[in-house]
């Protein structure tokens, strides 16, 4: 009877104190709520993205090969171990009267990787169908509309009926098409057509799918190493056939050449021997006519027709001499064909696949580390608020243990009210947070993506950590202080504490500034100092909220930076024009002095290396050579540090980020592996600030000198004036149709793409700021909530002597307001230093993230902190309003 009223009283403790109880309800929720929400938010997007491309059989590799891939590639693939292999037709198609782009795809209904989804229509059923991406929707196509493909050497027929529009899972992104090497050099849509439609036998891709990667996670580690594996038995099966295919290449061209050859040398030979006979008719008409004193007019006529028929002769002669000619070029040329490359592209090769899992990384880097600060302030403010009510509970603890009750008994109400506040947080949090974060982050990119939803799952390791560090920051400090208090004798406790005595604090004796303080103003910081404990730990509580909303919004500052800080102050061209192999620079150049709005122009050496040691990952970046480095100083701004400094004569520049992952300084020597995996040797001379890729810049005298190789301009690097969206397209299709260049890249494109992922994760730091303002105003609610408890009897005195109910507010308002501006300015710093740690965190290997926090982002912070602080006192001035002075001073009786 005596445990079952205890309980009862135990339940009522909740009920009297709900004020208290919920908000420690609340504090666990907001930090299980993110901590679990934040943490689950990655795996659940990836999770989702792999389930989604997993059933639609999306190709875990694609094959491509410069010359093409025949039935020996395809049996080849076959070869490769757990592989699934199908081939198909990809091509580019350039519409010059629209200025689009299409990328062209053969469909064959039997084969089951890379399924479409029809949004409308249906797929192909007839060989004069076709269906496009849904995103030709936007430039006006509609369904049961003709197509026209005018592409006579690579396709069978030229009109198709549009009959559906499709998505596709090797584009995921509903912007993203990739790169042509046709028309505007960028891809508008793609098309799936029947795959009798292709003229060539000989295929463009192969796709492959691994058994050994079923239902692993395509953006986890374990996906990771088992491709590797996956493509290294690929590599390895391939090694000869670039050689071998270049071989066929030369044979098959070489067999339609040689009848030609053959055809021309015989018609020579029967040219000569016409040649011979009309040598003979000429000699014998010249005898007949030395034996003819007289005109004839048939020796004349005959002569005539000798004359003519020598005209035909030396012109076929010519146009033979001249074909055999072009076919001697020809075999020169198929002697000296490039061998082709094989190129093995994995889904993050995919548009838009990487930017997904960016995202995803980046969540998961910040997850890392702004939920568990987040976590930490909640979990030391349970800590307080428990300790506080255990101690505010002694004369009840001396009571029962007076009335001869156990210490475990005593204990097991606070055991009840912890683990009650605690459970309830830890559950609705960890409910919430997995079930509505990963939902909301997803719905704030969904726009950009083609995946249909997310389905949340729980993840045991978060919320087993919230569960072990709330239990431990509520039943834990409950526990403590009743070992505490429990091992005092009831006549103590009964006894309240005394209070601590006053003391003359250091700003008592600035005498200019205390003797013009008022009599409440100097009760009120007396108070602070006297009571350091709970100045410290509302300080504490303050800056870490303002700390964490300095963050959330710096956060957002910093992001959206990365742009402004990599193009202008380091990037200073606007395009880079890439050309093919052998190009003519002399007519490139031409093309650039007739367009008005170039302004200057660089030709470069660009290629791609790579960087290799033992306990780090390969990195590739790009190799920038300039033909002229002084004239080079005036297209990329060379930083260290923020100083500049001019591309050296002797010795390599490596960006910042290599320079890290690599631990490379200056005066170091690296190795640097081509694309022929041959290596070369370089200096570091000095490392360079950069935001976005990796690069390694050298001086066209210190390549040649560390390669033995000739310097040769594959690209030009563009300055120009302000250009429109449609005057770079223009530029673009024209240096695309002089069949001297491959690509032109321009940086407006680079810096939308690069804005539009960091809008991503704009969302995501808004919930961050919401979240940490909630948890700042509860966190002042129950700071201000302790602060009156404890002080009851004493502000219940002032009362009585005389104080008016706003002075009493006054009185405590004045306190917490120290408290607030201490917190926010100490917040301040402590942001700075969380939210460059978060960007460390959340810096990947081809992004560096720089530390910008705004004014405004400090304003916001602090003038959040400071409103909740007013709304709190309000709220407070009610309670104090009704303050029973009596009965307040009654209490220890």
């Amino acid at each position: 009877m005596k445990n079952k009223t205890y309980f009862k009283a135990s339940l009522r403790e909740i009920i009297y104190s709900k004020g208290r109880f919920i908000a420690i309800v609340l504090i666990i929720l907001l930090g299980t709520l993110l901590y679990v929400g934040i943490k689950a938010t990655g795996p659940i997007l990836n999770h989702s993205a792999s389930q989604f491309v997993d059933k639609q059989e999306l190709s875990n590799l694609q094959i491509v090969s410069t010359g093409g891939l025949t039935e020996e590639d395809e049996r080849l693939a076959a070869k490769i171990p757990n592989a699934e292999v199908e081939s198909g037709h990809q091509l580019f198609y350039a519409d010059s009267k629209k200025n689009q782009v299409a990328k062209l795809y053969s469909y064959d209904k039997k084969k089951q990787q890379n399924k479409l989804i029809v949004k409308s229509g249906h797929l192909p059923q007839k060989e004069n169908e076709l269906v496009l991406d849904e995103k030709a929707k936007e430039e006006g196509y509609r369904l049961n509309q003709t197509y026209r493909i005018d592409q006579p050497d690579q396709l069978k027929r030229k009109n198709f009926k549009i009959v559906g529009f499709v998505q596709s899972p090797i584009y995921i992104s509903t912007e993203e098409r990739g790169l042509s090497n046709v028309g505007n050099g960028n891809v508008d849509f793609f098309a799936y057509l029947p795959e009798n439609n292709f003229s060539s036998k000989i295929k463009s891709i192969i796709y492959v799918r691994f058994a050994n990667v079923k239902g692993k996670e395509t953006y986890g580690k374990a996906y990771e190493k088992a491709m590797d594996k996956n493509i290294e038995k690929t590599e390895a099966l391939f090694t000869d056939r670039p050689k071998e295919r270049a071989a066929e290449i030369k044979s098959a061209t070489l067999k339609k050449v040689q009848p030609k050859k053959a055809e021309v040398a015989d018609s020579l030979a029967k040219l000569e021997t016409g040649q011979k006979e009309l040598n003979q008719a000429k000699v014998q008409l010249e005898q007949q006519a030395a034996l003819t004193s007289n005109e004839n007019p048939q020796l004349e006529q005959a002569k005539n027709d000798l004359e003519e028929r020598q005209k035909e002769l030396s012109s076929n002669r010519e146009k033979l001499l001249t074909a055999q000619q072009k076919l001697s070029d020809s075999e020169k040329e198929i002697n000296d064909v490039k061998t082709p490359s094989y190129s093995y592209d994995q889904r993050a090769d995919n548009p838009g696949f990487q930017e997904y899992g960016d995202l995803s990384e980046r969540i998961a880097a910040i997850a890392n580390v702004f939920p568990v600060f987040f976590f930490f302030i909640a979990a030391l403010i349970t800590f307080t608020t428990m300790t506080r009510m255990v101690e505010e509970n002694r004369r009840e603890i001396g009571t029962l243990k007076a009335l001869g009750y156990s210490r475990y008994e005593i204990s097991i109400k606070y055991i009840i009210y912890a683990v009650s506040a605690a459970t309830a947080g830890i559950i609705l949090g960890s409910v919430i947070g997995t079930h509505t974060l990963p939902r909301l982050i997803f719905e704030l990119s969904s726009d950009r993506y083609n995946f249909p939803g997310v389905k949340a799952f729980y993840l045991s390791r978060p919320i087993i950590q919230a569960t072990i560090a709330f239990l431990f920051a509520s039943l834990g400090a409950a526990l403590l202080v009743l070992l505490k208090e429990l091992h005092e004798k009831p006549a103590e406790l009964l006894q309240p504490k005394a209070p601590k005595p006053g003391q003359r604090i250091f700003l008592e004796r600035i005498t200019p500034i205390w003797s013009r303080m008022s009599f409440n103003s100097k009760v009120s910081y007396r108070n602070l100092f006297r009571y350091k404990s709970r100045m410290i730990m509302a300080v504490i509580g303050i800056a870490g909220c303002a700390a964490l909303m300095v963050a959330g919004v710096g956060l957002k500052d910093s992001l959206s930076s990365v742009g402004q800080k990599q193009f202008g102050p380091i990037i200073d061209y606007d395009a880079i024009v890439t050309l093919k192999d052998q190009a003519d620079n002399s007519a490139v150049e031409k093309l650039f002095s007739k367009n008005k709005k170039l302004t200057a122009n660089l030709a470069v050496m660009n290629q791609t290396v790579e960087l290799k040691q033992k306990g780090q990952a390969n990195q590739k970046l790009t190799m920038m050579v300039p033909e002229d480095r002084e004239a080079f100083k005036q297209y990329l701004h060379l930083k260290n540090k923020g100083a500049g400094f001019t591309l050296p004569n002797d010795g390599a520049v490596i960006t910042q980020k290599m320079a890290e992952l690599f631990s490379l300084k200056k005066g170091d020597s690296l190795t640097v592996y081509d694309d022929d995996q041959q290596t070369f040797k370089v200096k570091i001379a000095n490392i360079s600030d950069n935001y976005l890729g990796n690069f390694l810049y050298l001086s066209k005298e210190y390549y040649q000198k560390a390669r033995g190789n000739n310097f040769e301009a594959n690209s030009y690097l563009l300055k120009s004036k302000k250009m429109t969206e449609s005057e770079e397209e223009n530029l673009s299709k024209k240096l695309l149709s002089s069949d001297q260049v491959i690509n032109t890249s321009f940086m407006s494109t680079q810096i939308e793409t690069q804005e539009n992922s960091m809008d991503n994760l704009d969302g995501i730091v808004w919930i961050f700021v919401v979240l940490s303002g909630l948890l700042a105003f509860i966190v002042l609610y129950n700071l201000t909530n302790i602060n009156v408890s404890e002080r009851l009897r004493e502000l219940s005195t002032i009362k009585v002597l005389g104080f008016y109910d706003r002075e009493v507010t006054s009185y405590v308002f004045r306190e917490n307001f120290v408290f607030t501006i201490l917190g926010i300015l100490f917040g301040y710093g402590l942001g700075v230093i969380l939210t460059k740690f978060i960007l460390d965190q959340a810096s990947m290997e081809t992004i560096t993230f720089p530390l910008v926090i705004r004014s405004g982002s400090y304003l916001l912070s602090g003038g959040l902190t400071i409103l909740f602080s007013v709304i709190v006192m309000l709220a407070t001035h009610f309670r104090l309003r009704h303050i029973n002075m009596i009965d307040a001073l009654k209490s220890n009786e």
